[in-house]
């Protein structure tokens, strides 16, 4: 029974490999020509995503040591080259090209504070006049003659577009401010006349021979005239009568026209973006902009415009190499 005990104690265990010894090796070189099984579903990694913050703006690889003259000169030089090139597609690139260097102008300008405060905005809205003359080139061959080429132009031309007259009307808004405060108050004044209208002719503004603004027929007494002129302002061939009306003070016409101005600003901005949209979406650009937004951060409504002339010269350069 001892000796059967002792044999049940001696029985050899099989030694675990140890590190650095011929049985890991062995062991390894077991593991290694073992069939690799394909990877499930869950195991599988997803393509990594690049996300921006909107904080994270780096526009330092734009900022260099040249003057709004040197960049103003070389805006010309490009603008030079481009009126003399016969092929078109190149012209609209040296036309971007251009482009580009007069908003680096104009951006110097704002930094620079220059003595007149209009200048900046007079450069940047010369050069929108400028981008809008590159698109009429393309208009006037037909939507049928764009190649994929043409196209992509075309998109980086309304994101200079859109942004630009977002620019201007930020550059704008102080005025903004005012004339939305002063027609407010205006309109507010209007309200209260309107809860409160005047009772009597001569309330309304009217005496003696005028009519009153809120009557439908003119006064009787001012058709009396002359021996030889007795009409009574009730013929037949009389125009008619104007309807209720609200007198607007010259100031504040004034202050109407240019809030719509404005207005019409913010609005063609938008009308632009949406515009670059559905000509990615319709002509199937999504790869080529979203290849371009890892490359130079997203363009957005939010975009500097240092932003936009690194991401447009991105785009023309890519262009370039097709």
């Amino acid at each position: 029974a001892s000796f059967r005990f002792l044999a049940f104690i001696l029985v050899p265990v099989p030694r675990i490999p140890r590190r650095g010894g011929t049985d890991t090796g062995k062991h390894c070189s077991r593991m290694e020509s073992a069939p690799s099984l394909p990877p499930t579903n869950h195991e599988r990694q997803e393509p990594s995503r690049v996300y921006y913050s909107y904080f994270e703006v780096d526009e330092t690889e734009m900022s260099d040591t040249k003057t709004q003259d040197q960049y103003l000169q070389e805006a010309k030089r490009l603008k030079h080259m481009a009126d003399k090139e016969s092929n078109q597609t190149a012209q609209c690139m040296q036309y971007l090209e251009a482009v580009l260097y007069f908003l680096l102008t104009g951006n110097t300008m704002e930094n620079e504070r220059p003595a007149n405060e209009k200048a900046p905005y007079t450069m940047y809205k010369d050069t929108l006049n400028l981008i809008k003359y590159i698109s009429s080139k393309f208009r006037s061959q037909g939507p049928q003659s764009y190649c994929s080429l043409h196209n992509k132009l075309v998109v980086l031309s309304l994101r200079c577009q859109s942004l630009l007259h977002l620019k201007l009307f930020k550059m704008c808004k102080a005025e903004v401010k005012e004339n939305q405060k002063a027609l407010s108050e205006y309109l507010q004044k209007v309200r209260k006349n309107r809860a409160n209208p005047p009772t009597t002719l001569e309330a309304c503004g009217g005496g003696q021979g005028t009519p009153s603004p809120l009557s439908p027929t003119p006064s009787p007494a001012g058709s009396v005239g002359s021996v030889g002129s007795q009409s009574s302002g009730y013929s037949s061939g009389a125009p008619p009568a104007l309807g209720p009306f609200v007198p607007v003070p010259p100031p504040i016409h004034r202050d109407m026209q240019r809030q719509n101005n404005h207005f019409n600003t913010v609005v063609a901005s938008f009308d632009l973006w949406e515009q670059a949209d559905a000509l990615v979406y319709k002509n199937k650009h999504k790869d080529f902009f979203i290849e371009l937004d890892h490359s130079c951060g997203p363009l957005t409504l939010h975009s500097s415009l240092i932003h936009l002339v690194r991401y447009v010269r991105q785009g023309i350069s890519r262009l370039k190499q097709v």
